[in-house]
């Protein structure tokens, strides 16, 4: 099956979501191609974190189906990754980070199989692509926040998943630390994997990603960042008058 043949990686279709009496996701309609990158934007309050916990079963919607490859998620349900936010977190939990990272292998292994020297290296050579095998032994406790972002990242990289999504992934994060994570990413990309990424600057949206969803409850716009990050659509998006950035030369 070739690649402009094949499913969509994910497939929303009429997805409402409330809290008691509330609306929070009303009538979403989203298709992400396989083997790119999606950016998901839209103002504060807007259901951005709720598009991923309702598309990944955790939160249960009044209405709508949600299809990964072409299956429902309970079938493939192995090959999706999820990278919180880093704030939903309780970071003192007592784990070092080679215990953070083998968590991702344990969905492979069932619930009465403990990691073996195989996981071992597959651990930590996902701490090596994020640049943290010095860190291994440390409580997560001790860490950056940049740190424990990529620690998470890990942790999704050993599940091998071939959807991975993100809910602001760069948030709290310092320069250098949001470079080399966008690195990690286009890598990933490159290789054919699928990422949804919650993001809120929208400076960088266009040199980030290479598709776009601009939500506030309701999809104002999705598709190529090209033809989709527009000042109209953005405008509509956050209720005034806000500018696309230029990209940065």
């Amino acid at each position: 099956m070739t690649r402009a043949s094949a499913p969509p990686a994910l497939r929303i279709d009429g997805l409402t979501v409330a809290y008691e009496s509330d609306p929070v996701l009303w009538d979403i309609d989203l298709e992400l191609p396989a083997g790119c990158i999606m950016g998901v934007v839209g103002p504060n309050g807007a259901g951005k974190s709720t598009l991923l916990l309702s598309t990944l079963g955790l939160l249960p919607p009044l209405a709508g189906r949600v299809e990964v490859f072409g299956q429902p998620l309970e079938r493939v349900r192995h090959r999706v990754a999820y990278v919180p936010q880093r704030r939903s977190v309780d970071w003192d939990f007592p784990a070092t980070v080679m215990d953070v990272v083998l968590m991702g292998t344990y969905g492979r292994l069932g619930w009465f199989r403990r990691p073996g020297k195989t996981q071992r290296a597959e651990a930590m050579a996902a701490l090596e692509l994020v640049e943290m095998v010095e860190q291994a032994d440390s409580q997560i406790s001790e860490l950056s926040g940049g740190q424990q972002q990529r620690i998470f990242l890990a942790r999704a990289f050993v599940q091998h998943a071939d959807l991975l999504m993100m809910d602001e992934p760069f948030a709290g994060v310092d320069a250098k630390t949001e470079r080399a994570i966008v690195r990690l990413l286009h890598g990933l990309r490159d290789e054919g994997k699928t990422l949804l990424v919650v993001h809120h600057d929208l400076a960088t949206v266009p040199e980030y990603f290479d598709q776009v969803a601009l939500l506030n409850r309701k999809i104002v716009a999705c598709g190529p960042v090209g033809r989709t990050f527009t000042d109209a659509h953005v405008e509509r998006t956050y209720g005034g008058s806000v500018r696309v950035p230029v990209p940065r030369a």
